[in-house]
């Protein structure tokens, strides 16, 4: 943990400011471990240089989420994520140079890694699963130690001191895995500065028209109810199986429209072979259908009036709302995130 966390990190439960002791200090000058403390009495541990935040939110409910991203990382999606997230959010990486950046729900690390290296001056990841000490740590070893922190905690109570973040807030494909989207949302703004930004989106509600019901209340939401009750090794099973019979032409697209595996957009990349495309096709239908259909004990999906109600909500008013047209537009362009500038 960096001094400079240190600077920003709250009593979640209280607002107040924290006091560190017992500290310990690495070669990097980074805290090692040491106890927060707030004049309330509250006390949270750092343990192995990441602040422990875990009273508020059991971890049981995301520990799907750090089987899923310690197994599949997500470093090898950085392709979609620039044609994708940021090329229909802000159209370049420009917009990460020399920004602080939180990354909520940051799981994996990887964006974290891809923030920084597109020059972001610092990035906090905030994420209440076990992929901290895993997945996180090998995706961000080869990165400067000084200009990152790690902190296990609830997004829906970020331990960030209000009114802090100048830049940006980034909640990706995040907010619709947590017990209330709008307390996290409302939450999350709370932290955000004047003239900061934060960029989110939800799984999209697309049940309009007796196909789409069809498809999202039966087969999905069925398909769902079954394989959330299955272990690791059974989902993983169940996923890889859809991935191949996604590669067969016609059948895989007609399992896809029916809802039984879900690939999405596979950008292409000049001169890769055949074989290439079809190994990355396939790692792209199994780590979407794993996650579409995974054990998450939350998985929200919000119509564009359950949305646009969410915003109307936020004090103080928005300045600005980015990209209303494009999010709201079915189908919405892929990564696509709502910015938020207070």
């Amino acid at each position: 943990m960096t001094p400079f966390l240190l600077s920003l990190l709250r009593d979640p439960i209280t607002g107040e400011e924290l006091t560190l002791i017992n500290q310990k200090i690495d070669k990097n000058g980074n805290i090692e471990s040491g106890i927060l403390v707030s004049k309330s009495g509250n006390s949270f541990k750092i343990i192995n240089g990441i602040p422990r935040f875990i009273t508020l939110t059991p971890i049981r409910t995301v520990s799907s989420f750090g089987e899923q991203w310690n197994f599949f990382n997500f470093i090898q999606f950085k392709n979609q994520w620039l044609n994708h997230t940021v090329k229909n959010t802000w159209g370049s990486t420009s917009i990460f140079k020399d920004k602080i950046i939180i990354d909520a729900g940051g799981g994996s690390g990887a964006q974290s890694k891809w923030f920084l290296e597109y020059k972001a001056k610092h990035v906090i990841i905030l994420d209440l699963s076990q992929s901290l000490d895993d997945v996180a740590r090998r995706n961000l070893k080869d990165q400067d130690p000084s200009k990152y922190d790690l902190v296990q905690c609830s997004i829906d109570s970020p331990p960030l001191k209000e009114n802090s973040v100048n830049d940006l807030i980034y909640c990706h494909n995040v907010i619709q895995h947590t017990p209330s989207v709008e307390k996290t949302l409302h939450a999350l703004y709370k932290i955000l500065s004047k003239g900061g930004e934060l960029a989110f989106n939800c799984y999209p509600l697309n049940d309009k028209g007796i196909i789409r019901w069809l498809r999202f209340h039966f087969i999905y939401k069925n398909i769902r109810r079954v394989l959330k009750r299955l272990s690791f090794k059974s989902r993983l099973r169940y996923s890889k199986l859809m991935a191949l019979l996604r590669l067969i032409p016609i059948l895989g697209h007609l399992l896809e429209k029916c809802n039984f595996v879900f690939q999405g957009d596979v950008p292409k990349i000049a001169d890769e072979s055949l074989l290439i495309r079809l190994k990355r096709k396939y790692i792209s239908a199994l780590v979407n259908t794993f996650d579409y259909y995974g054990a998450h004990s939350y998985q929200w999906h919000l119509s564009n009036k359950e949305v646009k109600n969410l915003l109307k909500g936020l004090e103080p008013k928005p300045l600005y709302i980015l990209n209303k047209k494009e999010y709201f537009k079915r189908p919405q362009p892929i990564g696509c995130a709502l910015r938020i500038i207070k």
